[in-house]
């Protein structure tokens, strides 16, 4: 335990300086606590990302007490099946109804580290350990523990908290931790991911905004992004949608990849697609959920979701355009088909997944059309096929012409965005705004201009640029 008089919070995770890879570390005169615990996932080959993920961890898994797990994304609760391996007994706090779908993501994680292992083993005649194995997932989830939004809840006499939503994902959420110490007690707050509250999203619970703290930690990831933000996108892009499906699919008889994430990105584009032609008796185009991943989660999506949403969902899924692809050979049937479709398949930056599979098909023939959904960066295939100045792409053993049409739908953001972060974190009564999820060029100007504001507003806040270990005192 903390031998100092203050709490010390170390920000021990690659989220410090980058986008991925959250991990918070906090000790007291009584406690050992994670907010979140991610895996480091960027566009480098996969051996870099592992030796980020498989460096010395900076606290004792075994000392831990408790764990935020906040959302269920590989880069806030990756990691955590690796601390049970390694003798982990905390509690794991997670928002209600977030079990069925880490369970999912964690085992895929789990199998994808595994077959990793075996390649790096294989090319470099060395031998390599899987991250954690499926045991340690089961071990973990062990210790899973759910609870409601908006309940202060005493964890100890020393602990107690507070869910309250992000607006990031279906029940995500930020947290609001009340740690007594040396006969003291400190609010901190943790924003998580922040959703993008200019435009209206499918499945996620409204934000709520924290109101006072000593110590608010916040996400920055779309912080340098200074572009007018243009509140009738999500309009525009529906109508983009819908015309190019007609233009492609029904006149050329082509086909469109939507590359997303198996988790919400598929179910909001999804149900676009739905609002716009489910009601259509002779829209006659398939659409494919092709990712056994993204199928699993519609399927947990119907389970927990409840009032209108429940019903919304059921109507996408139900829908007699749909066809739900778990299994390969099936894919293989649908990519080697000339018909017109509409394909959902993961993942998001076409790292990995069947839009790989996808991609190489597609790009060839003129007549086809990739939609992306949000962010990719410039050394991803998504970003690499974005490039209009690359006429062929490589990928995997294959040199692919880059001939299909692309266009990028930007208001499928999950994150906040920059002028929001200015009103939300201006808003709230704290003595520190520590940035984190951020890079860490664009936290520092965004800091300044946070901070510019919150004088304007004749508040005393101080604005932290975190750095990677950097340790605050409360």
């Amino acid at each position: 335990m903390s031998k100092s008089k203050k709490i010390r919070i170390t920000f021990c995770g690659q989220n410090a300086t980058d986008v991925t890879g959250s991990c918070t570390h906090i000790q007291t005169e009584h406690n050992q606590i994670l907010i979140e615990c991610g895996l480091y996932q960027s566009c480098s080959p996969a051996i870099d990302d592992y030796k980020v993920n498989s460096e010395k961890l900076p606290y004792k898994p075994k000392e831990i007490t408790y764990i935020f797990a906040l959302h269920n994304h590989i880069d806030h609760i990756g990691k955590l099946p690796l601390l049970y391996k390694k003798g982990c007994q905390a509690k794991i706090i997670a928002p209600i109804n977030s079990k069925g779908i880490a369970e999912i993501l964690l085992r895929d994680c789990a199998h994808i580290n595994g077959k990793d292992s075996e390649s790096f083993s294989r090319i470099s005649g060395k031998d390599y350990k899987p991250l954690f194995t499926d045991e340690d997932v089961d071990t973990c989830l062990s210790y899973w523990c759910e609870f409601p939004f908006d309940e202060k809840i005493e964890l100890d006499e020393n602990v107690t908290f507070n869910l309250s939503h992000s607006g990031h994902i279906l029940n995500s959420s930020q947290l609001e931790l009340w740690l007594k110490n040396k006969n003291t007690t400190k609010k901190i707050a943790y924003t998580s991911d922040i959703g993008n509250i200019s435009i209206p999203k499918y499945y996620a619970q409204e934000l709520t905004k924290i109101k006072k703290c000593d110590l608010l930690i916040a996400e920055s990831t779309y912080c340098g992004e200074k572009s007018h933000f243009d509140f009738n996108r999500r309009d525009k892009e529906m109508i983009k949608i819908k015309d190019t499906i007609e233009s492609v699919c029904i006149e050329k008889g082509g086909r469109i990849l939507f590359p997303v994430f198996a988790n919400d990105r598929c179910q909001n584009i999804l149900t676009c697609i739905y609002d716009i032609f489910g009601n259509d008796p002779h829209f006659n185009i398939p659409v494919l959920v092709d990712s056994p991943m993204a199928v699993k989660i519609c399927q947990e999506y119907k389970r927990i979701l409840d009032g209108e949403d429940a019903k919304k969902i059921q109507s996408v899924l139900s829908w007699n355009n749909l066809v739900l692809v778990s299994d390969y050979a099936t894919s293989k049937v649908y990519q080697d088909s000339n018909e017109p479709l509409i394909i959902l398949s993961a993942s998001g930056m076409m790292q990995a997944g069947r839009s790989v599979n996808w991609a190489t098909n597609l790009l060839p023939n003129a007549n086809n059309f990739i939609m992306f959904c949000g962010f990719a960066p410039e050394e991803s295939l998504a970003g690499r096929i974005k490039n209009d100045k690359i006429k062929s792409l490589k990928i995997g053993k294959k040199t692919v012409n880059n001939k299909c049409g692309i266009c990028s739908l930007k208001s499928f953001s999950s994150h906040i965005q920059r002028e929001d972060m200015l009103e939300y974190y201006s808003g709230v009564n704290a003595e520190k705004i520590a940035l984190v999820h951020g890079d860490f060029k664009d936290k520092c100007e965004f800091a300044n201009d946070l901070q510019e504001v919150i004088g304007e507003k004749d508040k005393t806040t101080k604005v932290i640029v975190i750095n990677k270990d950097m340790e605050v005192l409360l």
